[in-house]
């Protein structure tokens, strides 16, 4: 599972202008249909509501321009996924619920920044260094957390910033292991990083590393001995770093093309270039991209 960071921002229009009307009437539909009485979102109709699928559903919408229905509901819904004591079940449902609700102009019941902070380690980050299922990168627990506490200054950043690049590799790559390294490490050191205030474009070595992986037929891979299968995460998360990195992607056009042969007939994308189920979560991604593509800098979100 992946996951997506929301500076506040309005409507914008550049992931709509690479695609037609029918494509982005098709995507606007695909969301709506999916919300429930409850008025969270599920990408799979007629399955119960998750704070994952109503946060990505909310940011779609709100790149394409368009007003979420049963507004109420919905916050209703992300707040009481809330605890009493101001936990959630995960880092990830509350930077998913508190996301979502800012979206909306609205808060969580409750103050959540001391649940954010006991997720605190020894070693100076936020979470376990493991990677679990739920967990695209060992960063990923400690960009979630920076990003709902950063805004009260609340936090050492010096020390965060020591921890993240202390796991930074001599090709310039972060997390565990080398030479083909994980796309989501990168991403969320970087993320976390140029969220911290760390001066990121001076890391030459990444962005070497980050541009031998882009591919002149268009996208990116975690692996450039193997090309053959290609999964549209790869590409949101190269592009999103290069972005924090202040580089532009040498193919984009080809890239355009290739991230709009991920999508479904039902509007939906999908993580496969070849076959697989629309998602909101690959959605996201490939408007995220395509925003990116455009040229238009304002990328509402930052999570996948």
């Amino acid at each position: 599972m992946q996951t997506t960071q929301p500076p506040q921002i309005g409507p914008v229009h550049g992931a709509s202008s690479l695609l037609d009307d029918e494509q982005v009437s098709k995507i606007k539909r695909y969301i709506m249909d999916r919300q429930n009485q409850d008025g969270g979102y599920t990408f799979a109709q007629w399955t119960e509501s998750s704070a994952q699928d109503t946060y990505f559903a909310l940011h779609i919408l709100q790149m394409l321009g368009t007003t979420p229905e049963h507004r109420k509901d919905t916050i209703q819904f992300l707040q009481e996924l809330q605890n009493a004591d101001g936990s959630y079940d995960s880092i990830n449902v509350a930077y998913y619920c508190i996301s979502a609700l800012s979206r909306l102009g609205a808060k969580p019941l409750y103050p959540a920044r001391s649940f954010a902070r006991s997720l605190r380690k020894s070693h100076g980050g936020f979470g376990n260094l493991d990677v679990d299922l739920e967990t695209s990168s060992e960063f990923q627990t400690t960009y979630l957390a920076l990003s709902i506490l950063k805004p009260s200054d609340e936090i050492d950043s010096d020390q965060v910033i020591h921890f993240i690049l202390g796991r930074m590799n001599s090709d310039g790559t972060f997390g565990s292991g080398s030479g083909y390294s994980n796309l989501a490490s990168i991403h969320f050191a970087i993320a976390s990083l140029d969220l911290l205030g760390y001066n990121v474009r001076s890391l030459d070595r990444t962005v070497k590393w980050l541009q031998h992986r882009e591919l002149s037929s268009g996208g990116f891979t975690s692996d450039p001995r193997d090309t053959s299968y290609l999964v549209l995460e790869d590409t949101y998360y190269e592009l999103n770093a290069l972005h924090h990195l202040g580089v532009r992607p040498s193919y984009p056009q080809s890239t355009v093309q290739l991230v709009k042969r991920f999508q479904n007939g039902n509007g939906g994308f999908r993580r496969s270039i070849f076959l697989g189920l629309s998602t909101f979560e690959s959605t996201f991604h490939a408007l995220s991209c395509l925003q990116l593509l455009s040229g238009n800098d304002h990328l509402g979100g930052l999570i996948g």
